[in-house]
């Protein structure tokens, strides 16, 4: 419920790839989707007692927003970019799970989901998921394992 709310009030307030909250990281995310800081301060409470179910639940909100048009699912994927930029913790969860899912079908999916971004929204997009690569302890190896072989021909 919690996440749900969270990228409800997201899409309420437009924050999108290309939407200076989006862009201004956390203290844009705040003015813009006042919620959000207090989903990941729910999150982190809860992270102690419920990492699986949180780890679970990413996830399914992930690979479903990818199979679906819907305008909120669209923005399922920004809404967790700026959970994981405002919550290393959240992304260290599901770092490696996310990862090991992203197998050729899923790459199509993720494709297809940002082609009609306009070239700087996108290329921020890229540039956000590069910073929470670099900032990436905790299964790093794979990370970089699974850059080098996706690249690869």
């Amino acid at each position: 419920r919690v996440l749900s709310c969270g990228l409800k009030d997201f899409c309420a307030h437009g924050a999108a790839p290309g939407d200076a909250a989006f862009a201004a990281g956390p203290a844009g995310a705040d003015k813009r989707a006042p919620k959000i800081a207090s989903v990941v301060g729910i999150l982190g409470h809860l992270a102690s007692r419920h990492a699986g179910s949180i780890k679970q639940e990413l996830l399914r909100m992930f690979h479903e927003s990818l199979g679906s048009g819907r305008e909120q699912h669209k923005a399922t994927v920004p809404f967790l970019l700026q959970l994981a930029l405002m919550s290393p913790a959240l992304l260290g969860t599901v770092s490696a799970e996310l990862v090991d899912s992203l197998k050729p079908p899923v790459l199509n999916q993720l494709h297809q989901h940002f082609s009609a971004l306009p070239r700087d929204e996108l290329e921020h997009v890229v540039g956000v998921v590069v910073h929470l690569i670099s900032q990436t302890s905790a299964g790093a190896f794979r990370i970089l394992q699974f850059l080098v072989g996706t690249a690869m021909p």
